[in-house]
């Protein structure tokens, strides 16, 4: 029998570092969003091109110029080899769950070695193959799936993040892969730990490990103890007794001069935020329940653009008003990407157009120094002060 699994492939980075967030998210609600059911077209359009099978909803351009990139990406890796789309694989062997299947958006078995590709189609947050808990997964159902067919001495795990331009993969051996299932393991041995933890009838949730990571896309983050003191000890740290006036004791600390405060600090900077944001909507879903939350209420929002009921009523009425063309309508060129999906496929009209464009470049932003891209040099302010200075002389 095949069962949704507690412990899947896709949520591994949560219950591998936080075993308890699994038994203290039993029962609470999913939340839905469009950037989730976004993410399912896209992988059922990837599913039915690879496949060869019709597709009949309408869909965006965009999505299917990514989903494109995608499936014509996986045909070059699979060439000449063995392609497997949407393949469920059993995980039980791994997690104990009876039953328990995850799926692998596209498996390659060539020659000696097996991959595992996945598409990824957010545009947030960039997605690294090296050590992605979620493809060491499969890779591991995979290699005991495919076993007949091998031996295989390699497995490339390969992460396909079209909308960012981003194709990332991980070449690992069979015996690293051996080393991670004994985490996978131990891991899944401590959750059902807490299964079997109980006090008075009521399950114990230990083993609770906040982090940015882990508590991401965790269900429970708003109601997790652990995560709520860890919060409540960054944000009040230096503070003797938050009950007294903060002013006198602002006194007391001196500012570190090198900033290690701040980095520590910024270091938690997104996991704070994500935490305020699950009790921001914990709040919203008890009030929309009509449960009480003291001191807050639901209120009506601000209203949305003004729009037309009936676009052709509204230009029959204009024209009957006599009103000019000019007047009717808002006219403007079309934008740089409007225009390379039009003249994309006639190089010499579109290298003409291409010269004609500008893009400006991103502003600073901070990142932690994990971030793959290279960090801006930028002179102190004394610097710029000077070299201000030294050209008003000059003038």
């Amino acid at each position: 029998m095949t069962t949704h699994a507690k412990l899947s492939p896709s949520s591994a980075v949560r219950w591998m570092s936080c075993p308890g967030s699994v038994i203290l998210s039993e029962g609470v609600e999913e939340e839905k969003s469009a950037y989730a059911e976004e993410g399912s077209l896209a992988h059922t359009l990837a599913e039915h091109t690879l496949k060869g099978l019709p597709f009949w909803e309408d869909l965006p351009d965009d999505m299917l110029e990514n989903v494109e990139i995608y499936t014509k990406a996986i045909a070059d890796y699979a060439k000449g080899h063995k392609l497997l789309v949407e393949q469920r694989l059993s995980i039980e062997h791994l997690t104990g769950e009876p039953g328990a299947q995850g799926t692998a958006d596209a498996v390659i078995i060539a020659d000696d070695e097996l991959q595992i590709h996945d598409l990824k189609y957010g545009r947030g947050v960039r997605v690294e193959a090296e050590r992605n808990e979620q493809l060491m997964i499969y890779a591991l159902a995979a290699l005991r799936e495919f076993e007949a067919l091998g031996p295989f001495s390699r497995v490339r795990l390969v992460i396909h993040q079209v909308r960012l331009n981003s194709l990332s993969e991980w070449d690992c051996s069979v015996d690293e892969l051996e080393v991670f299932r004994r985490e996978v393991k131990k891991a899944a041995d401590t959750i059902s730990d807490c299964y079997v933890d109980v006090r008075d009838g009521v399950p114990i949730t230990p083993n609770l490990t906040p982090s940015e990571d882990a508590c991401k896309f965790c269900k429970a983050k708003a109601t997790c103890p652990s995560l709520r003191d860890f919060v409540l000890d960054q944000v009040t740290e230096g503070f003797h007794d938050l009950d007294k006036p903060l002013a006198p004791q602002l006194q007391d600390i001196a500012p570190p001069s090198d900033n290690a405060l701040l980095g520590n600090l910024l270091s938690v900077a997104d996991l704070i935020e994500g935490w305020l944001k699950a009790i921001r909507a914990k709040a919203e879903i008890e009030l929309l329940h009509g449960n009480e939350v003291p001191g807050y209420k639901l209120v009506q929002g601000r209203k949305g653009a003004r729009s037309w009921i009936d676009v052709n009523a509204v230009e029959d009425t204009f024209k009957s008003m006599r009103l000019k063309v000019d007047q009717m309508y808002d006219l403007k060129l079309i934008s740089p990407t409007s225009a390379e999906k039009l003249l994309k496929d006639t190089p010499k009209r579109w290298s003409r157009v291409a010269n004609l464009i500008t893009q400006a470049e991103g502003a600073p932003s901070v990142a932690p120094i994990s971030d793959k891209r290279p960090a801006i040099k930028v002179e102190s302010f004394s610097n710029l002060e000077n070299a201000v200075e030294k050209e008003e002389v000059l003038a």
